[in-house]
């Protein structure tokens, strides 16, 4: 599995956490994001994720 990391600064505070993804990564699409969420692939603090920053 590839992983990756992003840095989500303060000018994305506040925004969906799929559509901030998606933005800093054009490769991805938000669906793909919103599965990868579902699925827990998406950590935060080494935590499951969810939808806010």
């Amino acid at each position: 599995m590839l992983k990756a990391n992003y840095i989500i600064d303060e000018s994305l505070t506040g925004i969906r956490l799929d559509k901030a993804v998606t933005l800093l990564d054009a490769d991805l699409s938000r669906q793909t994001v919103q599965r990868l969420l579902d699925e827990e692939n998406i950590v935060v603090n080494r935590k499951g994720a969810k939808a806010f920053v």
